[in-house]
């Protein structure tokens, strides 16, 4: 932790490793966020930071990317939007890990839901852990749901006829109709009948990684 002259601290609380070796260059480029109440005191921090960093660590500040910016607007940094009173995910990073599971949970695989499982696991908690910064827990909880839905997708294409589900069904005591459904169809798996064969517990019981688990927290000092 340094303190600056106005006996503000630059803090670990913020979004942002430093790294120094013995020459106090950064292995590559880091971003900083200083949080201010007043513009005047974030333009004094802002000068005391540049002369520290560039001073005592001899490093090079990108004067083009330094600015002052209020919170009321959005501060994009490192994946997340920071806003007044709350932190969200950029979508873009929604939509690039969604790729991912996509990648990973595509139906045309011939590759079973326990080896699925174990690749999906590492990107999901590092996702959830990375972005647990944000206010995102309402986000985490609709991921996971899609997620149960894409592996039970990828299940009924897996099994190929009804006859198969049909047959999980009475393993588990089902007493309802037994309908013919179409197997690939991306509808049906959020169907009761894929519902009832593969229940949110099979996957728990699987080792899905969980993303409602993980704690989110805004960690955001404004001092």
């Amino acid at each position: 932790m340094q303190w600056l002259d106005d006996r503000s601290r630059m803090s670990g609380d913020v979004h942002v490793r430093f790294c120094e070796s013995l020459r106090g260059k950064l292995p590559r480029a880091t971003r900083l966020l200083i949080f201010k109440k007043t513009k005047k005191t974030a333009e004094n921090v802002c000068e005391q930071a540049t002369r520290y960093l560039e001073g005592s660590l001899t490093l090079t500040v990108n004067q083009e990317k330094t600015h002052i910016i209020h919170s009321f607007k959005d501060v994009k940094f490192l994946g997340v939007i920071i806003h007044t009173g709350f932190t969200r995910i950029q979508n873009k990073k929604v939509r690039a890990f969604k790729d991912k599971v996509k990648l990973i949970t595509r139906r045309n695989s011939p590759v079973n839901l326990e080896t699925v499982i174990k690749d999906l696991n590492p990107v999901c908690r590092g996702f959830a852990n990375y972005f647990r910064i944000a206010n995102c827990k309402q986000v985490f909880e609709r991921l996971f749901q899609w997620i149960r839905r894409r592996l039970r997708a990828k299940q009924l294409k897996l099994w190929k006829k009804p006859d198969r589900l049909h047959r999980r069904l009475r393993q588990l005591g089902y007493q309802g109709e037994f309908k013919c459904i179409k197997m690939n169809s991306w509808r049906n798996s959020s169907s009761p009948l894929a519902s009832y064969s593969l229940p949110n517990k099979y996957f728990e019981e699987l080792g899905l990684f969980d993303m409602r688990n993980v704690q989110t927290v805004i960690s955001v000092l404004l001092i």
